[in-house]
């Protein structure tokens, strides 16, 4: 169980895809398919997948020697596959509570690779909608860019980044916040304890608990 971090003025920057939403099936099929339509060989396995988020997915994109052109089709072959099955994407379990348990006292938002208005549209079906920002790919492709714009704008409160993949955790390190790894995501706990978190977490119970009062 981890230990609790006091204080306020506190701003919860929230990855989305493995933290929020078990999309994983749904976001890891569409995106090998686009790859195979787009003739991607470097991206077949599940391996493959989930090795891009160990650092920034669009990063890791161009080392495997994607054009601009390829990386373009295959996220928005990605986002509308998401957008069709958004009834069968679900909250993970506790997140819901934790999510507006946690907006009683602090600033949250939202720092993802997948498509604004596709993460907005889903937290407003949800009734998770607690955000006060949400900043996609689409804005910003880089995740520690988009963390310190996000400390810049609330330069008194102390930043923590919550992510599922070592990629997370890595960008909010290069971003200078705290990091709490969400060990019910993507990746594996091996794999996030790698990275060097400042906190792991195992259930959004444990979360809510970590930033307790």
């Amino acid at each position: 169980m981890p230990g609790v971090i006091s204080g306020m003025d506190r701003l919860l920057a929230f990855d989305y895809d493995g933290v929020l939403v078990d999309s994983y099936d749904v976001f890891k099929r569409y995106f090998l398919e686009a790859c195979r339509d787009q003739d991607v060989k470097a991206i077949s396995t599940e391996e493959d997948f989930l090795s891009l988020f160990d650092g920034n997915l669009y990063q890791r994109m161009m080392q495997q020697g994607l054009s601009r052109d390829q990386i373009l089709s295959i996220v928005l072959a990605v986002r509308d596959g998401i957008m069709a099955e958004q009834d069968i994407i679900q909250l993970y379990p506790g997140i819901h509570d934790a999510v507006h348990a946690l907006a009683e006292d602090h600033t949250l938002a939202v720092v993802t690779s997948n498509d604004t208005e596709v993460v907005r549209h889903f937290l407003q079906m949800r009734d998770i909608d607690r955000f006060t920002d949400v900043i996609g790919s689409d804005r910003e492709p880089s995740k520690h860019a988009k963390l310190q714009r996000l400390q810049r704008q609330h330069h008194d409160a102390r930043c923590y980044y919550i992510g599922d993949t070592a990629g997370d955790i890595i960008e909010g390190q290069q971003a200078g916040v705290a990091t709490v790894a969400a060990a019910w995501g993507w990746h594996s706990e091996q794999r996030l304890t790698k990275a060097a978190p400042d906190h792991l977490v195992h259930t959004p119970a444990e979360l809510r608990s970590l930033f307790s009062e």
